[in-house]
């Protein structure tokens, strides 16, 4: 993948800035980015907090410098900051013949936050390679947040909070491999193509999946386009989120129709993302006979040094 390092005005105009202020040796433009945040309890442990925020990129092209400001309600309290001028970086990539944009904010102390909590190890790409999946009449809009940029960020409220960003609606890319048998072999296939999007109900801990291009074996005359399980418990923990289920019949959509096809049954499915959330892996058997794993990621991130 190729890299074009821009200069700190450049990154900002390619921003899509909401609102912009130049005045006489500063040129400051605010973009504001949505996401989840995923905030782990270190000291009492527990369920975390799951809440969605709005984070206020505040960037002097001229400096170089930008500040981060956001407000999240954490148990039973709102805990706002705003950094002080931190130094950005920025760049172009080129992936599949297409320039994408990608900025890096790194700090290992950015400020104090309203409870006195020192806010630490701020690591933050903003990035807009993110895989998206096909157009199929009858499955959901993609959500996307705000100027296309997902917020893949980690920082610490003093040493009570671990805060971790995602999005809820994601397209996973990877490789899966199907292990099946077949006329007494046992067989394994893998593919590049399959996609599953997960979009998730935040608030009430739900999610449908979708996988996209689905070819199990290698004897399938075509791949299926679509397969939706829906509903599915979505749950929490430390460490990040889960997504398990069994006996689940899911649909296929054609022409915006949804049809149940109760001959390829999911026996059992579960999604797993731990790390920074931007990656998961997948296990499932189907109609007691497929048996798949997959592991991939919805962004494709970039080290800040390439």
């Amino acid at each position: 993948m190729k890299k074009i390092i821009l200069g700190a005005a450049a990154v900002a105009m390619m921003i899509g800035v909401s609102s912009c202020d130049s005045k006489e040796g500063t040129s400051t433009m605010n973009f504001p980015v949505t996401t989840y945040n995923h905030v782990a309890d270190m000291v009492a442990g527990g369920e975390p907090t799951v809440v969605g925020s709005t984070y206020k990129f505040n960037f002097d092209t001229m400096a170089a410098t930008v500040t981060v400001g956001a407000e999240l309600p954490i148990s039973g309290n709102n805990i706002s900051f705003v950094t002080p001028s931190i130094n950005y970086t920025g760049g172009m990539y080129n992936y599949e013949n297409n320039y994408y944009e990608v900025i890096n904010v790194n700090s290992m102390v950015a400020g104090t936050a309203s409870n006195q909590a020192t806010i630490a190890n701020l690591d933050c790409q903003l990035t807009s390679i993110a895989y998206y999946p096909p157009q199929i009449e009858g499955l959901p809009q993609v959500s996307i947040p705000y100027g296309y940029k997902y917020a893949v960020m980690s920082y610490n409220i003093g040493n009570n909070y671990k805060v971790k960003t995602f999005w809820s609606d994601m397209t996973f890319n990877g490789s899966t491999t199907t292990h099946y048998s077949l006329g007494g072999a046992n067989k394994e296939f893998t593919s590049k193509d399959v996609l599953y999007r997960v979009v998730m109900n935040v608030k009430d801990k739900k999610a449908t999946v979708i996988l996209y291009n689905a070819k199990l074996a290698e004897e399938m005359p075509k791949p299926i386009t679509n397969i939706v399980l829906k509903d599915l418990p979505v749950s929490f923990d430390a460490t990040g989120y889960s997504i398990t289920a069994k006996d689940v019949v899911p649909d296929v959509y054609e022409s915006g129709v949804a049809t149940p096809n109760p001959n390829f049954p999911f026996d059992s499915f579960t999604l797993s993302s731990r790390g920074d959330l931007t990656s998961c892996n997948i296990y499932y058997k189907v109609a007691g006979k497929y048996q798949g794993e997959f592991n991939g990621s919805y962004v494709l991130k970039v080290s800040s040094s390439n």
